[in-house]
């Protein structure tokens, strides 16, 4: 079974470097083209998942006062959003079962982003304890430290600066986020485990 890791921390270029690809016909990306730019690539890389963008996902059941379960059954699978569900950025899902968020932000975050961020990762995994919630930074070659201090819910976080030069790493940590999930479920369907190890990897 894999092992589930915790974190990842990818720095894809010296700091001094210019190597930046984050450009539209010479224009710098916008926050949303960079974030179609990293769907469409592990929508292409990962035929076998329902790779999705502006996703909505639940971070709430509850029981009403009619004793009726809200969101109402029928809407669970497209939750929408004010209706106890947040919208993500990238949402990876085997069939209908989320199993990968990925949030995406370009040229670096503050620790509101990361406080945010961390309680809806949080939300989002009472609902699904199996999800594996990460992020990515476009325009940088670090993680500021805050990351590292506020963080509570992301399970792998990835600097870039050139999406060309960083495209198969990412796609290879998706893939281990995935088998995580996958392999998590499998635990909560009553699979037996006798070890269980939880990692840092920092690069």
């Amino acid at each position: 079974m894999t092992n589930f890791s915790k974190l990842y921390y990818f720095e894809t270029h010296d700091s001094k470097s210019d190597k930046s690809d984050l450009k539209v016909e010479g224009i710098k990306m916008d926050e949303t083209q960079f974030r179609d730019t990293i769907h469409k690539l592990l929508k292409d890389k990962l035929p076998e998942y329902n790779v999705t963008k502006g996703e909505n996902l639940l971070y709430k059941l509850m029981i009403d006062s009619q004793g009726k379960l809200q969101p109402e059954p029928n809407t669970l699978i497209h939750p929408k959003r004010g209706q106890l569900a947040f919208q993500t950025d990238i949402l990876i899902k085997n069939d209908k079962v989320p199993l990968v968020v990925i949030e995406i932000k370009l040229g670096g975050f503050s620790t509101h982003d990361v406080l945010t961020y961390s309680t809806k990762a949080n939300k989002h995994k009472e609902v699904y304890p199996y999800l594996r919630y990460g992020l990515i930074i476009g325009e940088k070659t670090k993680i500021d430290r805050r990351f590292f201090t506020h963080n509570t819910g992301f399970d792998f976080a990835i600097a870039i600066e050139s999406i060309k030069d960083s495209a198969e790493e990412l796609v290879e940590t998706t893939k281990e986020q995935l088998r995580a999930s996958e392999d998590m479920l499998q635990v909560l369907e009553n699979k037996e485990v006798r070890k269980f190890v939880s990692r840092v990897v920092l690069i």
